[in-house]
């Protein structure tokens, strides 16, 4: 059993009810009250409730036709945890490094939950065609290359967690289709220091990721991504920027 499971009971539903509000809207923008409530499978009067409350404490705006959307609060708060992150201010200048030297669009990721990563730095490859992605975007793990990073130097408790809860869903044909073959994978991603995400959660997008790696453990991973046909040609020297970025990071972080 997991952590965050063990501890359902000190969930305080009100606020796990407007923060899950928060997320829809973050999905789907300027929505009806009807469509939150449905959205939300609550009743009207509860989530107009919950929608008040965020729109008197700024959170939440409401335009002239009743549709509801996230205010510039959010662009705000994005911007000082960024700030604040220390780990982020020290690897950017490794992702663009990385992205200068590939002209690939390069990514810095952490754990979001125990069985998804978040995307939390982002340089834009220079390169014709570069990954559309977002800062705050989540993906279960396996089903890129940072996660299975990831992963690959994680506590066996960690892995073991994740292949429990994790869903494993065919998003393209080249997807994970189990547990048994991520199980299989780990060990090889630990042995050669990279991952691959082969149109595995996009077809025509291929990515390459090492970990950052602290006592063994990876505390973070960094990737560069692009269309496959350019990624594929250029296989070697990516992994090789990717891999050698990684170390160097560590060694910056004094790991």
């Amino acid at each position: 059993m997991s952590e965050q499971t063990s501890d359902e009971k000190y969930l305080l539903q009100s606020v796990n009810n407007a923060l899950a509000i928060i997320d829809v809207l973050c999905e789907h923008d300027n929505l009806g009250l009807a469509e939150l409530a449905s959205y939300m499978n609550l009743g009207k009067s509860t989530v107009f409730r919950l929608l008040y409350t965020l729109q008197r404490k700024g959170y939440v705006s409401k335009d002239r036709n009743s549709k509801y959307h996230l205010s510039f609060k959010f662009a705000r708060i994005g911007t000082i945890v960024t700030k604040r992150s220390e780990l982020i201010e020290l690897i950017h200048p490794f992702l663009m490094e990385l992205s200068a030297l590939s002209g690939e669009t390069a990514h810095l990721v952490t754990w979001h939950s125990d069985t998804e990563i978040i995307f939390v730095d982002k340089v834009i490859g220079t390169a014709t065609i570069s990954m559309q992605s977002m800062v705050g975007f989540t993906r279960t793990a396996h089903m890129t290359a940072t996660g299975k990073a990831l992963l690959a130097y994680s506590s066996p408790e960690v892995v073991g967690t994740y292949m429990e809860l994790a869903p494993f869903i065919m998003q393209t044909p080249k997807s994970i289709p189990s547990r048994s073959e991520l199980e299989r994978l780990i060990p090889q991603i630990r042995a050669q220091g990279y991952a691959c995400d082969d149109e595995e959660s996009e077809t025509g997008l291929t990515c390459y990721a090492a970990p950052v790696v602290s006592m063994g453990q990876a505390i973070a991973a960094i990737s560069i991504s692009g269309p496959s046909t350019r990624m594929e040609l250029n296989r070697d020297r990516y992994v090789a920027l990717v891999k050698d970025a990684a170390l160097k990071i560590g060694k910056k972080l004094g790991y």
